[in-house]
Order: structure tokens, then C-alpha cells, then sequence
């Protein structure tokens, strides 16, 4: 049971992980977390939900609801499936609690850091095993208003990972 929030104890924030295991043993491991640009992980997000229908029927969407509209849905009702990414990251007072923020769009290269932080081998990284099967970002963003939406609803993300529409590769 996660008494902070809905969903699995793999989403604990690090400050409750932090209160959990206290502060000692918070503080004598290597913290890293991996972050996504807010556009991308929305548009994944927003593919999942089909696989979802607990999330579908909390939020009020059907199959057949348009990406804006879930957009707007998830205005609607917090969730840790769309909270923003800093929030895992930062004390309540904002300051960053984890020694190291790796990028998905940088993965094997951040992983090889943090790998050599530790001490460790590196080893062969393996493939992405739950891609989702979604369109191409244009078609979810084929408009300003997507774009913009995403980028009122993930200000926290955008503002201190830096991320921005335009560095989307798809």
C-alpha cells in the first residue's frame, strides 16, 4: 500500500522515500533518476492509457478520446502517471535530492556516467522493452495548442530540466 498517493511504491517521490527509510540511509546511497522531455513522455503516457482502463475510467476518457481532450482531463485529477518529473526529484523546499539526473534522449551515455560513479563495469545496455505503439509526434502536435498545453501543464519540467518542443527528434 502507498499511503502517499495512488499508484505502485515505485513511484514514491524521494523526499518519501527519504521520510521511509530515513535520512541516514537516504543519504549513504547514490540516488539517480532519468527524466523525459515532457512532450514525448505525455504523448507515451497518453498511448499507455489504452492498456489502462482503471486510469481511463478515473480520468473520464474513452478509447476514442482526442489527445487534447485527455489533456485536458489530466488537468482535471492528479495522478503520479502524469505529475511532473521534477516533483520525484526535489525536497519539499525545491532543492534536488538525487546525485544524479540522467535523460532518456541520452540514456547509454548517462548510464555509462553513472555506472563509472559507482564504480561499476559497463556493460551492455538492453533495449527498450515497453515502447508504446502510438503515431508520430507531428500528428498529436500538428497544432500550437498542443504544444502550448503541454508546456502550461509540465512548466516545472520545462523550466528546470530545460527541455523544449523543438529538441524532439520524431
Amino acid at each position: 500500500e502507498n499511503k502517499y498517493q495512488t499508484g505502485g511504491l515505485q513511484h514514491l517521490l524521494a523526499w518519501q522515500v527519504r521520510d521511509e527509510v530515513g535520512h541516514d540511509v537516504f543519504g549513504a546511497y547514490y540516488k539517480f533518476a532519468f527524466v523525459r522531455n515532457p512532450w514525448d513522455r505525455i504523448v507515451s503516457q497518453f498511448a499507455y492509457m489504452q492498456q489502462r482502463p482503471d486510469l481511463m475510467d478515473y480520468l473520464g476518457m474513452t478509447s476514442e478520446t482526442e489527445f487534447k481532450s485527455y489533456l485536458e482531463l489530466i488537468r482535471l485529477k492528479e495522478h503520479v502517471q502524469w505529475t511532473p518529473q521534477v516533483r520525484f526529484l526535489l525536497d519539499l523546499d525545491g532543492s534536488v535530492l538525487v546525485d544524479r539526473i540522467g535523460r532518456l534522449e541520452t540514456f547509454k551515455e548517462d548510464c555509462m556516467q553513472i555506472f563509472a560513479s559507482l564504480g561499476l563495469r559497463s556493460g551492455q545496455l538492453p533495449g527498450h522493452a515497453k515502447r508504446s505503439k502510438r503515431q508520430s509526434l507531428r500528428h498529436y502536435y500538428a497544432d500550437r495548442e498542443s504544444i502550448d498545453m503541454v508546456a502550461d501543464i509540465f512548466a516545472e519540467d520545462i523550466d528546470l530540466l530545460g527541455y523544449k518542443f523543438d529538441n524532439l527528434s520524431s
